[in-house]
């Protein structure tokens, strides 16, 4: 019987193991491929809901833990935790024979695992490269894991032509759509009743859906004053919200203690540390609009052509849907966004609105694509981008 395959996939917060859960299964039911799963970052932490417990209860198996937080969100404690990172991967790549490492995403601890890889010759899978956020420090990030890697999956054409003109060689890079769709294809529906008793919230009511994550290069005015602004335009209207909890990037806990306070004088605000897959797309579609910044308003909300309210410059240069309604930081301009993304003639509009970022077989195609490649010198010998000049 022929050897499977081994592709180690990591982890490190509840985003992108959304979206990692059906390249999981496609990988698990291969024939020539077999899944390794490596999880850490948030998904350990207690703030941010212990989520390595939904991952458990989706069944799978769970080959190695890599504690890295250090709690501070300062950029030295940042710093020191991904040090920590590098250590604790080392010992995973010590202590596990894999074939390909698989990364989604841009976070800036990916590099932890990019290094590692690097320093043990081990060809890298790149899911969700070529997608611009001049916001943030991701951009950065998701460059320099572009450059590391072997294969790059990506969601739409225009980012399959930001990845070759990086000099990636054209064979390398793979059009195969989002794998969110995949999943939310995939997740079990929940009737509204229910969500809503579940998440202790009125489905008489209009809801609304706000994550706001820090906005860490090029921000025009405070961390506070961004939040602020946006309970301003929202306390204008008899919303209930429901917010998620945002990201450990530098400075998170000025928005978490902003959002606490706010939660404490306004019985219309709920917030949980964690949704879950599931109970996320669900109430998604049963949402008025989304707010705030996260990655998922722009790709994965414009699914179900739900109003996005994207606010400021994180999500800068990403591929829009005419779902998105893009506002700067002010609370009249946030406020004209929600008066555009509640207006009848705006809903109508996308109700025939098209979506860019695949059609639900990512994880079929980037399986197939693993399969067929050749784990050879050819795969392995990098060019920098000079040959392309």
């Amino acid at each position: 019987m022929k050897k499977k395959m081994k592709i180690a996939i990591f982890s490190t917060a509840r985003s992108d193991f959304g979206l990692l859960t059906p390249l999981l299964r496609a990988i698990k039911s291969s024939q020539e491929l077999h899944p390794l799963l490596f999880v850490g970052g948030t998904h350990l932490s207690k703030h941010h809901g212990q989520t390595i417990s939904e991952i458990r209860e989706f069944g799978f198996k769970i080959d190695g833990e890599f504690d890295y937080l250090i709690g501070n969100d300062d950029r030295y404690s940042l710093s020191q935790g991904f040090s920590n990172a590098v250590r604790y991967i080392a010992d995973i790549f010590e202590g596990h024979q894999f074939d390909y490492v698989c990364i989604l995403g841009d976070r800036y601890e990916v590099l932890s695992i990019v290094i590692n890889a690097v320093l043990y010759n081990k060809p890298i899978i790149h899911i969700n490269g070529g997608e611009v956020t001049e916001g943030a420090i991701d951009e950065v990030v998701r460059s320099m894991t572009t450059k590391a890697a072997h294969l790059h999956f990506v969601a739409c054409e225009e980012y399959a032509k930001n990845v070759k003109v990086m000099g990636e060689d054209s064979w390398r890079v793979h059009n195969t759509g989002s794998l969110s769709v995949d999943s939310i294809r995939t997740t079990k529906k929940i009737q509204r009743v229910e969500l809503f008793e579940e998440l202790n919230l009125n489905p008489e009511k209009e809801t609304i859906l706000m994550t706001y994550h820090p906005v860490t290069q090029g921000a025009s005015i405070s961390h506070e004053d961004q939040l602020r602004n946006i309970f301003k335009a929202l306390n204008g209207y008899n919303f209930q919200l429901f917010i998620t909890a945002p990201n450990t990037d530098f400075r998170w806990s000025e928005l978490q203690r902003i959002i606490d306070e706010e939660i404490s004088s306004n019985k219309n605000l709920t917030m949980v540390k964690s949704l879950g897959i599931k109970r996320y797309y669900n109430l998604v579609k049963n949402c008025a609009f989304v707010i705030g910044n996260s990655s998922s308003g722009i790709i994965e909300v414009p699914f179900f052509s739900i109003p996005t309210i994207n606010i400021g410059t994180r999500q800068k240069g990403r591929l829009r849907h005419p779902s998105v309604i893009d506002v700067d930081y002010s609370p009249s301009s946030i406020d004209r966004g929600i008066q555009k993304a509640l207006s009848k003639e705006f809903k109508e509009n996308l109700n025939n609105m098209k979506y860019n970022f695949g059609d639900g077989s990512a994880a079929e195609q980037m399986v197939k694509i693993i399969r067929e490649t050749k784990l050879d010198q050819k795969l392995m010998s990098k060019r920098g981008a000079s040959h392309i000049l």
